[in-house]
């Protein structure tokens, strides 16, 4: 055995307990390898497993086209345009437009400033309200105009110009020929006016009204657009009305404040009206929590909401999970529990798709997979021409 000598306080270890350590290492290696023998031969029966997945709670694709374009027929359908819509044109993404205004609050050379703000973003990666606050009580204390500068970021490097085939047919939607039937209106969760411009663009009075604060009255046959996180037109001047929803304590004030008019909007729209997703994920809190509100207040009388989301790419998936197996505890574990590289994909991108169309159904929102976003606008159009 191990015998510890206290006048040296060092360990001495006798020929004995060196024989039975190994002897007891070598019955436990030889243990180890009949468990992985037997473990190799080990198979997953994934059809059982699948079954014991949570049942999707998402209709046919056929069926959720057929009930937007009646929604569409009635004049009942609204689309609900979030962040996806405006990337392709240059607008920032949130990440990157948090980037760039930290770059103000540098007070360095404006290269050392672009460098230093894109390594505290890709080190760091901060909460985006919390950076949000911070960003607006940075210019508020320097006396400068948040609002401003947020849209001098925003339009840097924009083209609204570029074509778009998505936002041709949403267009298309919005001029509704013959003006029946038309949208119901459009909640954008966007700050720019790509939109405005594009509807300006078709060279026809379409009668719509942008729609960001209180006291903005809409007429009669008019669209409304409401931008619900605020709106910064390029060439207009802003004034108090131009408020936008960025950091934290403006999403603290939307929550506090339940009968605020953006809020109402929302809610009201989501109750009385089919709504389409498009361009966003369901991701913020409010959104959710609005949504919830409405299912709630709607009853028996519950209508579909309907969410654009793209199937998760399986060449990507597998370089994903083979970056991963690279690790040898984690490959020998896959191989000791019978996983085939293939199937493992397909189960994963099933527990996956289940679990994003489950989330949106608690909302009431059923979920439209596509392979590619370029399906979106031809779907638009069958709606249109009501041949969905």
């Amino acid at each position: 055995m191990a015998k510890k000598d206290n006048s040296n306080e060092i360990t001495v270890i006798s020929n004995d307990w060196l024989k039975n350590y190994s002897k007891n290492q070598s019955y436990y290696q030889e243990s180890l390898k009949r468990l992985t023998e037997s473990l190799k031969n080990v198979k997953i029966d994934y059809n059982s497993l699948l079954g014991n997945l949570p049942k999707s709670a998402s209709i046919s694709k056929r069926q959720s086209l057929k009930n937007i374009s009646n929604a569409y027929q009635n004049e009942k359908m609204v689309l609900v345009l979030g962040a996806g819509i405006s990337l392709e044109f240059g607008v920032p993404s949130w990440n990157l437009l948090l980037q760039n205004l930290m770059v103000h609050t540098i007070e360095k050379e404006n290269n050392v400033s672009n460098v230093l703000s894109k390594l505290f973003n890709d080190i760091f990666t901060p909460n985006p309200l919390i950076a949000g606050r911070y960003l607006q009580e940075y210019f508020e204390n320097n006396n400068s105009s948040f609002e401003s500068m947020v849209r001098e970021v925003l339009y840097s490097k924009i083209d609204k110009d570029k074509n778009s085939d998505l936002l041709n047919e949403i267009v298309k939607i919005c001029v509704a020929p013959g003006k029946s039937p038309n949208l119901d209106s459009i909640i954008t969760y966007n700050f720019d006016d790509i939109l405005e411009y594009k509807l300006d663009q078709t060279g026809l009075e379409v009668p719509y009204k942008s729609v960001y604060g209180l006291g903005i009255e809409i007429k009669n046959g008019e669209l409304p657009i409401y931008h619900v996180h605020g709106y910064l037109p390029e060439d207009k001047k802003l004034t108090d009305s131009n408020k936008i929803t960025f950091g934290e304590s403006n999403y603290h004030q939307q929550y506090s404040d339940l009968y605020s008019w953006n809020n109402m909007v929302q809610i009201n729209k989501f109750r009385e009206n089919t709504c389409v997703f498009i361009g966003s994920s369901l991701t913020d809190p409010n959104i959710r929590r609005l949504l919830d509100i409405a299912l709630k207040q709607k009853g028996n009388k519950r209508k579909h909401h309907y969410i654009f989301k793209k199937k998760i790419d399986d060449k990507q998936l597998s370089e994903k999970l083979k970056k991963i197996l690279e690790s040898p505890e984690i490959i020998n574990n896959k191989n000791n529990a019978g996983l085939d590289f293939d199937e493992t994909i397909k189960l994963l991108t099933d527990i996956y798709e289940r679990f994003e169309e489950n989330d949106s159904a608690s909302f009431g929102v059923q979920t439209i997979w596509i392979d590619d976003w370029n399906e979106i606008p031809e779907i638009l159009t069958k709606i249109r021409e009501n041949v969905a």
